[in-house]
């Protein structure tokens, strides 16, 4: 640990758009980031935000016009040539797609700097995607740029390994929850149901939705809610005046975190029938509050839910089998209650303050 070495963090998203892989940027930023002389790069996106914002332990910088379809495309350049400018010890990229560009640049530009790559996305790696010469190759060309890559799955270890990664460069470091903040004294609703994905292709809106009606004829008393805006919105919503369901889903679209926490504590089941998934911290963050899962078996999914064990998987694409398992879980007490009790043990292994160890020693190795 040294206040006198410089950090420089790339995650071309960062608040106030927040997933999985920028959780984790926080949880680095302000947890390690006193440690070091740390500047965060970002992308702008909104001309409302500041270009640049001084935190406890780190620096903002945002890059950009304020316009996230422009400043997306524009972060690879802008970024390498920021990062160089402050000629930092250590390059940590966080996402393997526009900050992961950033480092192929960096790679060249300032190669002076150890570079790492945290493998985060598991929709970049699909069959379509990958029988695509010109993608495989710029993927490629991303996983050869670090001098050290971590995974928050071992299946994106095995997809970087098979776009020829040295299986000994890759760390399998998964993304953690902040066991500190678990709601307390919120209870939960029966027969009510949390989609805890976005409003996307990738997070199986559609199938999603297509299922709801299933379960209500089962269940005429269920409600769905759904956290997180997306490319799908305005098919969501004709989806759901189509089905005749809009008495039984709330869209809340976008909302703080701790409110997105305590719609886990508020429902009975917790889905998200993902078609791609580097591993789904939502599962986690569910587990964490005590609530039993359904995800599909994809990507890193099957890490974090044993099926039948600590939550329920399900095929992808399959409206059926969604339907089938909220239906079982909402009318099996018993078998919630044991899922909820054996995932209270597996759970522990996802705390922040163990993963971020694991990211320190990387950094002062």
């Amino acid at each position: 640990m040294s206040k006198n070495k410089k950090l420089v963090v790339l995650s071309a998203f960062y608040e106030p758009y927040m997933s999985g892989a920028e959780q984790m940027v926080r949880e680095v930023l302000e947890r390690l980031g006193s440690n070091y002389e740390t500047v965060l790069l970002t992308g702008r996106f909104d001309e409302n935000l500041p270009f640049i914002e001084e935190r406890k332990n780190f620096k903002i910088i945002r890059l950009g016009i304020g316009h996230k379809k422009i400043d997306k495309f524009l972060y690879p350049v802008l970024a390498a040539f920021k990062a160089q400018s402050i000629k930092p010890d250590i390059i940590h990229a966080i996402m393997e797609s526009y900050a992961g560009a950033v480092l192929v640049i960096l790679k060249y530009l300032y190669p002076q700097a150890k570079r790492i790559l945290t493998l985060q996305s598991g929709d970049l790696y699909t069959s379509e995607k990958m029988d695509n010469f010109l993608f495989k190759f710029i993927m490629k060309t991303i996983h050869k740029s670090p001098h050290v890559i971590t995974a928050i799955s071992r299946f994106l270890k095995k997809c970087s390994v098979d776009l020829g990664t040295d299986p000994d460069k890759i760390k399998v470091i998964p993304n953690g929850a902040d066991f500190s903040n678990i709601p307390s004294e919120v209870k939960s609703i029966s027969n009510r149901v949390f989609f805890a994905g976005r409003l996307s292709r990738e997070k199986g809106a559609y199938y999603m939705l297509q299922a709801w009606p299933l379960v209500l004829k089962e269940i005429p008393g269920a409600k769905l809610v759904q956290v997180g805006d997306g490319d799908m919105r305005e098919e969501a919503f004709k989806i759901i005046k189509d089905l005749n369901i809009e008495d039984s889903v709330e869209l809340k679209l976008t909302i703080p975190h701790d409110e997105y926490m305590k719609e886990f504590k508020k429902s009975e089941v917790v889905i998200c029938p993902s078609l791609a998934e580097g591993l789904g911290i939502a599962f986690i963050e569910a587990q964490l509050c005590g609530r039993p899962i359904i995800g599909t078996n994809v990507g890193g999914i099957p890490e974090v839910i044993d099926d039948q064990k600590t939550g329920l998987l399900i095929e992808p694409k399959n409206s059926e089998q969604i339907a089938g398992a909220l239906i079982k879980l909402l009318k099996d007490t018993d078998l919630r209650n044991k899922l909820v009790k054996n995932a209270k043990e597996s759970v522990k292994r996802f705390d922040w303050n163990k993963i971020i160890k694991d990211i320190e020693n990387i950094y002062e190795g």
